[in-house]
């Protein structure tokens, strides 16, 4: 299972693929969520148990790579400490169609509860600020019962203040 984000670049994050999107200080943003199978079709998610976290990571360049549509992160760290996490909502609007939406609340980069405040340079700010909301996908396993698999779907988003 993996989620696709329009308008998105690709990022590698520790050997993982992600959709990684720009978002600047105050901004928040409601995001659709579409849960298919391999070949398109809906997945119905009426027995998933949906939420999301953010952990946030210091890079020290941030180079854009339009020709392949890629960004690349230099130096990334962890940081710490990580500061009060912002609530991510996810909400199901539609089970049987596999439809649902995540909602950014602007307290994911609005600088405070620890989170740092980082100056623009030319519109970009190096070092820079990337977050990883994970969505956490909670399901019954339909071949062993009284088992859960869960999924963690990463999304980046590189921050910048503005």
């Amino acid at each position: 299972m993996s989620l696709l984000l329009s308008g998105a670049k690709t990022i590698t994050f520790a050997g993982t693929e992600m959709q990684c999107l720009e978002i600047y200080t105050g901004e928040a943003y409601t995001i659709g969520l579409n849960f298919t199978d391999a070949g398109g079709s809906a997945i119905d998610i009426g027995g998933y148990t949906l939420t999301a976290g953010a952990k946030y990571y210091e890079v020290d360049t941030v180079v854009y790579n339009d020709n392949l549509g890629q960004i690349d992160l230099g130096n990334i760290t962890e940081q710490t400490p990580q500061g009060t996490p912002p609530t991510i909502t996810v909400t199901t609007t539609n089970a049987a169609g596999g439809i649902a939406s995540m909602f950014i609340p602007d307290t994911l980069t609005d600088g405070a509860s620890g989170r740092p405040t980082i100056a623009l340079t030319n519109g970009k700010g190096d070092p820079s600020t990337l977050v990883i909301v994970s969505v956490d996908v909670a399901r019954a396993d339909t071949g062993v019962p009284g088992n859960t698999n869960v999924n963690k779907e990463p999304i980046g988003f590189i921050v910048r203040y503005q």
